[in-house]
């Protein structure tokens, strides 16, 4: 363990006392072995906290219980108060890790000392822990610079297989409390400025259920809008809004007509958007769509 480097992992628990269990043993059960495991309930309302204390009883890692912050200010407490790893990971409390993954992840960037994050593909599973699909686009597999990709959505990072050096953190100024997609921002800001890489192995469970926030696509949306404006003067904006904005026309053609004509009258100063099939299928819905 002294040749290991610390690996901190960090767990925001929220009325998940259903699957809490199985994350929870995913992270304690790791092959690697010196690792710091951080769990905050964040004020559930069910069973958690009870479930929680058992197992740390059993496991031994660090336990806190608090009254209701937000998933974003309790991340950031624990990275400013109590992470010690020269490595961080953050771990839903209704998902589930490969036994392997911080192995595996370490042993890769620990070779590549200048990078921000190292991802990897996901599964989806149910709420049975059944998997039911994944998540692995040919564009999704790409190391280096690619703040460009990434901002314009040509390529996508699963939050839940994500690793990240504390130093970056430090250097980047933690999440942003007043962005609900804190993991979205955080990509921006660390792709903006240090190389990703990626690991061609599917390391993270990542749970679809009932309250998952992701499955509003309209409140998914206007924080995606909140998140892109707070980039509106760098030069990367300019190059990207037009695809970003036919995006947007698409999926708003779908439930918002007006916010869809709107988007599509901002459109017509962009020829470049007749070629992407974005545009036609918004158009399609904004006729057909009702």
């Amino acid at each position: 363990m002294a040749k290991q480097p610390l690996v901190t992992i960090i767990m925001s628990s929220y009325n998940h006392s259903h699957y809490v269990k199985e994350a929870i043993e995913s992270a304690v059960h790791q092959s690697y072995q010196n690792i710091e495991f951080l769990v905050i309930d964040d004020g559930s309302t069910d069973n958690s906290v009870e479930v929680i204390e058992k197992l740390q009883q059993q496991y031994s890692f660090h336990f806190e219980s608090r009254t209701n912050h937000g998933l974003v200010k309790t991340l950031n407490y624990a990275l400013k108060h109590l992470a010690r790893g020269k490595y961080i990971c953050v771990l839903d409390s209704d998902d589930y890790w490969a036994l392997d993954k911080i192995a595996q992840q370490v042993s890769l960037i620990e070779k590549h000392p200048d990078v921000g994050l190292c991802y990897s593909p996901i599964y989806y599973i149910d709420a049975q822990s059944n998997i039911t699909s994944d998540y692995n686009h040919p564009n999704n597999t790409k190391s280096g610079h690619i703040f460009e990709e990434y901002f314009r959505g040509d390529l996508h990072i699963p939050d839940g297989g994500v690793m990240i050096p504390k130093a970056i953190f430090e250097a980047i100024g933690y999440y942003d409390e007043d962005v609900e997609l804190e993991d979205y921002q955080l990509w921006f800001k660390i792709l903006e400025k240090y190389p990703a890489i990626y690991l061609d192995k599917y390391l993270c469970y990542y749970r679809v259920h009932d309250t998952n926030v992701s499955n509003d696509e309209r409140k998914m949306l206007a924080w995606e809008e909140q998140v892109i404006e707070k980039w509106k003067g760098h030069p990367v904006y300019e190059r990207s809004i037009s695809k970003i904005m036919t995006r947007w026309f698409s999926k708003y053609a779908k439930y918002d007509k007006k916010k869809a004509f709107n988007l599509l009258f901002g459109l017509l100063k962009y020829p470049k958007v007749l070629a992407d099939k974005n545009f036609y299928k918004g158009i399609k819905r904004l006729l057909f769509y009702w």
